[in-house]
């Protein structure tokens, strides 16, 4: 649906993102992960013409979108990382405000208006004041004013920073249902556990891309066998041995009483110190994504 090739962009002395290609197929939901400071933000905004890319290409149904992104926002849904509707007017007060602006007529404007209410489980919060409503809240209203003009493209800056547990899941919920109706949607997050219920998966650092395809096939070809050890002693003591240790060094990190280890396929390797525990174990995004990060350092580095 959406394709971008090559982006670029520089702030002063700052890359904040250098030759990142990706495409968001129609009907899925892609990842785009990183910590902040990553380009996450500055990428989206890139997609909606808020900011202008340095270099790169971006094609809409195989017609290239120069300045003019009206073809673009026309069918897209953006909604940015801070709260941006009113807090002073009802949850109500701001789909009628939103509509307005987007012209969505009156009749359609009220089957919507119920449909997202209903859908989110705000109806019961309809007459509340924006700026009383909770973090979780405040994101499904702004992803309901976004909904009104029934975008095809929805993109969404870190909907679900700051939001409690049960709420981000009721958020992806509601992304889900979106996603079998058809909408193709892209988000970022710094939270892993949230790309894993992405299909596909963008990781950034440092505004470049480390790795990105579906989540089934980063899975499937990780280059590395992922060993969890429970050392005996001290579970520091065993990680400074390791990190004194050349080849292991970058490869080991601490998860709870565990010690992860990252090992290329072929090699073989024994703790140097006593085990409760030692065995294999499938890998997480988490750990994909410390692979690659560390893979890049490494290249950094040398």
């Amino acid at each position: 649906m959406l394709r971008a090739e090559g982006i670029g962009k520089r702030f002063g002395a700052v890359t904040a993102l250098q030759d990142v290609s990706f495409a968001l197929p129609r009907g899925t939901m892609t990842i785009i992960s990183g910590a902040d400071g990553a380009g996450k933000s500055t990428l989206l905004k890139i997609l909606v013409g808020l900011v202008r890319r340095d270099q790169g290409l971006l094609v809409l149904h195989d017609r290239e979108i120069g300045s003019d992104f009206t073809p673009v926002t026309s069918i897209c849904g953006y909604m940015p990382e801070r709260f941006s509707l009113y807090t002073d007017l009802t949850v109500e007060e701001n789909l009628d405000f939103f509509a307005a602006i987007h012209q969505v007529p009156v009749a359609r404007l009220r089957e919507m208006k119920t449909r997202m209410l209903e859908k989110t489980g705000m109806a019961p919060f309809r007459d509340r004041r924006a700026g009383a409503l909770s973090g979780g809240m405040k994101q499904k209203l702004a992803l309901s004013v976004i909904l009104l003009s029934s975008p095809d493209l929805i993109l969404l800056d870190e909907p679900t920073t700051g939001v409690d547990p049960l709420s981000r899941i009721e958020f992806f919920d509601i992304l889900q249902e979106l996603k079998a109706e058809g909408k193709t949607i892209a988000l970022t997050t710094p939270y892993l556990d949230e790309a894993e219920k992405g299909d596909y998966v963008i990781f950034l650092k440092e505004g470049q891309v480390l790795a990105q395809d579906s989540i089934r096939s980063l899975l499937d070809r990780f280059p590395a066998r992922l060993l969890r050890i429970v050392p005996r002693e001290s579970i520091f003591a065993a990680m400074e041995e390791l990190e004194q240790n050349p080849l292991m060094r970058g490869r080991a990190y601490m998860r709870g009483n565990a010690i992860h280890i990252l090992q290329l396929k072929g090699e073989s390797w024994a703790p140097p110190f006593p085990v409760d525990a030692i065995g294999e174990e499938p890998p997480s995004l988490e750990d994909i994504f410390i692979y690659y990060e560390r893979q890049l350092a490494r290249g950094e580095s040398s």
